[in-house]
């Protein structure tokens, strides 16, 4: 999907119901704009192999067109992202290195359709060289299923 809509809308494509799929496990999750449509919440729910969950949010700063997230989870995990489109890709990193390995997190949503979408969380030591860790594949449920 090409990336036309202005950088307050680059989050649309991900509201609604997900079935979640990745090597070794699945799980939900639920995305949806509260307060008067400014803030994308997510509700992520992992059923295997473990169970845990986790809830961010996301607002659109005007001002400097860029988005915030803040995540947290069942485990006590707690993130602070920024974020953009980077190389036509919705993309959120921590703006410094983060707990005890001291590494940058990232997240980048891409192949992104009507139905579907794939998702990667990577680290980097200085923000050039990205790692993957982790990769989603999203599936849209049905409003019937």
């Amino acid at each position: 999907m090409t990336r036309t809509a202005p950088v307050s809308e680059a989050l649309d494509f991900w509201i609604g119901e997900w079935d979640c799929k990745w090597d070794g496990g699945h799980g939900t999750n639920s995305v949806d704009r509260v307060m008067n449509g400014h803030v994308v919440r997510e509700r992520f729910q992992s059923v295997e192999p473990e169970r845990w969950s986790g809830t961010s949010m996301s607002v659109h700063q005007a001002h400097s067109d860029r988005w915030l997230q803040t995540w947290v989870d069942s485990s006590g995990g707690y993130w602070h992202f920024e974020g953009g489109l980077v190389d036509g890709d919705m993309a959120f990193a921590t703006p410094e290195p983060v707990d005890a390995h001291q590494l940058y997190k990232r997240m980048v949503f891409f192949n992104i359709e009507t139905d579907h979408f794939d998702w990667r969380w990577e680290t980097s030591a200085d923000r050039d060289q990205w790692d993957l860790r982790w990769q989603i594949r999203y599936t849209r449920r049905s409003a019937t299923g």
